[in-house]
């Protein structure tokens, strides 16, 4: 069974503990071990830490294709982090956080291709926000951003959890995607519902009865498979197409299949037609 080491941050050391000085990377962290955590001890420390921690497993393996990095930080944190070199996914949790910060953490990352913002956001989002630029994200609990957020991102995945998205929203996506006004980049997008928004997916079938049809399995595979580097995405990632019914885009009749149901819409682009 793998065992997991927690480093843990706290305000001071306790009478009697015993300090040790460890080195990782160039930087020598004054610590303590208790209950299969590694403490240290003020705040600068834990950012130290974690930047020994990141640059000593670097120094080892030597390079990586794929890095990524689970950070669990407060917006004080994440200003102060130094930039991490060759990162390629983020996930972001604690907070709350202010949208100028996020934006800011991806500004810091450009080489990164994916970021899960786990953590509840204020603020607006503008037109050419970075968060916009990246090529997969997952954005939990975007309130009243949805729409904002799908006008203008120009990435291939999106997940997006515990929103409110209703028809005429779903009915906008779907009309701007097939007539090439917008979303011209995404391959899936996962829209998961909070909890007591309840839709009725029959209004969005009746807007498309001429132009959707029933999925057809004789000429796709069962499942709809996908590679994503979203950090905490369950695998396989993929789609079964027993209920999804498809359109096409005008321009090209290339397709995409939706599925709308009680807790969630699904929409994902076929790429080889």
């Amino acid at each position: 069974m793998d065992e997991v080491m927690q480093i843990n941050n706290i305000v001071y050391f306790e009478e009697g503990d015993t300090i040790m000085k460890i080195q990782l990377g160039n930087a020598d962290i004054e610590c303590t071990w208790s209950d299969n955590q590694l403490k240290t001890a003020n705040a600068s420390s834990h950012i130290e830490v974690t930047v020994a921690i990141f640059r000593h497993v670097l120094n080892l393996f030597k390079f990586s294709e794929t890095i990524q990095l689970d950070l669990l930080l407060d917006s004080n944190e994440v200003n102060n982090l130094p930039v991490l070199e060759g990162v390629t996914s983020t996930a972001l949790r604690g907070g709350p956080f202010d949208i100028t910060t996020v934006e800011g953490f991806c500004s810091k990352y450009p080489t990164q291709k994916s970021i899960a913002l786990v953590s509840k956001l204020s603020g607006g989002l503008s037109p050419n926000s970075s968060i916009f630029g990246m090529e997969e994200i997952y954005f939990h609990e975007p309130e009243n951003r949805i729409s904002t957020f799908l006008d203008n991102f120009t990435g291939r995945i999106a997940m997006i959890s515990n929103a409110q998205f209703p028809e005429a929203s779903i009915i906008q996506f779907m009309r701007k995607w097939m007539t090439g006004e917008a979303h011209q980049n995404l391959e899936v997008l996962r829209v998961t519902f909070e909890r007591g928004h309840l839709i009725k997916r029959w209004i969005v079938v009746e807007e498309f009865k001429n132009e959707a049809k029933v999925c057809d399995s004789s000429n796709k595979p069962e499942n709809y498979e996908f590679n994503s580097q979203i950090i905490g995405l369950d695998k396989p990632h993929s789609f079964h197409f027993s209920r999804f019914m498809d359109i096409e885009r005008h321009s090209d009749g290339k397709r995409a299949s939706f599925l709308v149901f009680p807790s969630g819409f699904i929409f994902c682009v076929w790429k080889n037609d």
